[in-house]
């Protein structure tokens, strides 16, 4: 029986582990979660206002274009839900249209991100931005992950870590190793491009807080954790793959090799769960049809043009490219983000694992026994 178990148990990690890294992986398969749009207004909306709804509103979206938000309109005028009203009364505005985000649904995590006025300018910041545009332009066009690297506001500071990112980016680019792909995963088509376009390439974007393009990104990624807000004076950095999922935070001294090594390790190792919500990440709001673009051999410049204000986004320099960086740790590292011991994202990986394979555990031991008494 004993022996059965194990068996069963490391059945389960075979049919849930695949060879392709997690980076590109992310990028084949894994749809972003839809963040949740609450929209109250009264009556109809204006023509004018209709149009708004359609560059927010997927299901008005032309074919070729997509982003991933649910909205949900509420006209006060129509006897709305209880709860409906309440959340409203809770704005203590009188401004309408009016429009709430919240994170999606499977994050957990409770509260809005933003609200504001329904307006053109706002629902231009909240479906896109200069950096959210060029972040998916260089995942599209094969890069591993970009780091986001939001500014404290203090010069020293800022060019002190975002100098040690670089170089240890740089770093990990020349040592890291790609998996072996298994052609068996080719034949499954959980890749659709050539083993040998794979490649290890990481880069850089500086954020400032104050910029109001990326006022409402720069919302998401500040209450994609909880603690976030205390590290309102320090520069935090978000590795950014796949479809735009943004692995974890590294605020202030958390902004260290062993935790950066961490996540080039996890982004490049094997896509060992293959269910996303087991792993660790949260994705952001995208104005990108991913499906369109990822599988098929556009011109992806083309198609997604730099938008407008787009200054101040820049890679990892040549001179940062040459300098050495400290020998790759490749066994267990101690990760934390900002001094934070606990958790971290070996924890996580872990626990992901364990996830994966106690699922595939139940099912197969389920099936085994469920024929037996049959």
């Amino acid at each position: 029986m004993w022996v059965l178990i194990v068996c069963v148990f490391f059945g389960a990690l075979s049919a849930w582990a695949c060879s392709v890294p997690v980076f590109r992986y992310a990028l084949e398969r894994w749809n972003p979660d839809a963040y949740g749009v609450v929209l109250f207004h009264k009556g109809s909306l204006t023509g004018e206002q209709a149009k708004w709804l359609e560059q927010m509103d997927p299901d008005k979206m032309p074919t070729d274009q997509f982003v991933n938000l649910m909205i949900k309109r509420v006209d006060l005028e129509a006897g709305p839900e209880p709860e409906a009203v309440n959340l409203w009364k809770e704005q203590a505005t009188e401004t309408l249209p009016w429009m709430i985000l919240y994170y999606p649904w499977a994050s957990r995590i409770k509260g809005p991100v933003w609200s504001g006025s329904f307006n053109d300018d706002n629902v231009k910041r909240l479906v896109d931005s200069p950096a959210r545009r060029e972040i998916a332009r260089r995942l599209l066009k094969g890069e591993t992950a970009v780091w986001a690297f939001l500014e404290s506001g203090d010069e020293q500071k800022d060019n002190a870590a975002a100098g040690l990112l670089e170089r240890r980016l740089r770093h990990l680019e020349a040592n890291l190793q790609l998996p072996e792909i298994n052609p068996l995963d080719v034949i499954d088509g959980l890749i659709s491009i050539d083993e040998s376009d794979l490649k290890i390439a990481f880069s850089t974007l500086r954020l400032s807080r104050a910029d109001p393009a990326e006022e409402i990104f720069i919302r998401m990624l500040l209450g994609s954790e909880s603690d976030l807000k205390d590290y309102a004076k320090e520069p935090i950095v978000f590795p950014i793959f796949g479809r735009g999922r943004a692995l974890f935070a590294l605020a202030g001294e958390g902004i260290a090799e062993d935790v950066i090594d961490e996540a080039g390790l996890f982004l490049t190792g094997s896509c060992s769960c293959e269910v996303k919500e087991q792993n660790p990440g949260i994705d952001l709001v995208m104005s990108v049809h991913w499906d369109r673009l990822v599988r098929r051999r556009l011109d992806i410049d083309r198609e997604l043009p730099p938008l407008a204000g787009f200054v101040g986004l820049t890679k990892g320099s040549d001179a940062t490219a040459k300098k050495p960086g400290p020998e790759l740790k490749t066994g267990e590292v101690d990760s934390q983000a900002g001094g934070r011991k606990p958790g971290g994202v070996s924890t996580v990986i872990i626990s992901s694992l364990a996830a994966c394979a106690l699922v595939g555990l139940a099912v197969m031991a389920a099936g085994f026994f469920l024929g037996r008494n049959k």
